[in-house]
């Protein structure tokens, strides 16, 4: 933990996106103002962020392979200050495309993807060796094996695990009691969980063993608890454009300031305001050109 560097591991997609004024009627056709094309995913845009940050270069753990698609997402991910760590090598298989629909007049996106954790990813040993040099994990769920692998690894070095909690996957099961802080989106509910409380899922999660929970609801504010305290965090107002990715860029600017050894809610404090920088502006690398 030499260099307070950051270890992400997950998914990475690429992302095609358009930005129109207002979404498009059924079968019609609708020339686009903008255009997005390069990686995403969770892990991915959480990593860009960090990169861009911090001025490290941060590792990212994901699947990739040799399809000419996955060209695309590694040269991005390399343009952009990431080293990247493939599982899959040798894969042919076809990376995971998301098509975007961003709606600028409303402030809404539409995604049509795959679920990308179809693929199978075994665990690299040698991503491990990653941790050396890390003082933050950041996991986004997918990949079960390398994700409790990397996990239980940190924990044993004595490196925080961040969890990026979108939506409940069974991984999380096995996975939630190596976690030290879970940034949660509003949607995730643990099964036997009351849904749309924040109290019970807090509550489950420490119950479980993670000391540092938050959990966000888009423009409203954040809710953190952790041991001796419980608050909130109110989300800066903005002219929102495009909120895609803006959860990830929340998780990845979020490890910046923990590596700065900012406390848990200041480093929410601050990753909610860049998070925020970036809906003024469409698709999740403008906002650094701003």
């Amino acid at each position: 933990m030499n260099n307070n560097g950051a270890v992400f591991a997950g998914l990475s997609t690429l992302d095609l996106a358009y930005a129109v004024p207002r979404y498009p009627a059924e079968d019609s056709k609708t020339q686009a103002d903008e255009l997005f094309l390069g990686a995403g995913g969770p892990a991915a845009n959480a990593a860009v962020a960090y990169a861009f940050l911090s001025g490290r270069v941060p590792t990212l753990v994901t699947a990739l392979g040799k399809h000419p698609l996955a060209e695309l997402i590694r040269g991005d991910l390399q343009q952009h200050g990431v080293g990247i760590t493939d599982l899959t090598p040798d894969g042919d298989q076809q990376p995971p495309v998301s098509s975007i629909i961003v709606a600028t007049a409303a402030a809404t996106r539409t995604i049509v993807s795959l679920d990308g954790s179809r693929v199978h990813a075994p665990f690299d040993s040698t991503a491990a060796e990653h941790l050396h040099h890390a003082a933050v994990v950041l996991l986004d769920g997918h990949y079960a094996e390398p994700a409790l692998r990397l996990a239980a690894a940190a924990r044993r070095a004595g490196v925080p695990v961040v969890l990026d909690a979108g939506r409940w996957r069974a991984v999380h099961t096995e996975l939630l009691p190596l976690v030290d802080i879970a940034i949660c989106s509003a949607a995730f509910t643990p099964p036997g969980v009351q849904a749309d409380s924040d109290d019970a899922v807090v509550g489950h999660l420490h119950g479980v063993g993670v000391p540092q929970v938050a959990i966000t609801h888009g423009a409203q504010p954040i809710t953190y608890s952790m041991p001796g305290e419980r608050g909130t965090i109110a989300v800066p107002a903005t002219e929102a454009v495009d909120t895609l990715g803006a959860g990830d860029i929340l998780h990845g600017a979020f490890c910046h300031f923990l590596t700065a050894a900012e406390p848990f809610p200041l480093a929410l404090r601050h990753a909610a305001e860049v998070a925020t920088r970036s809906c003024a502006s469409v698709g999740t690398r403008a906002w650094m050109r701003r």
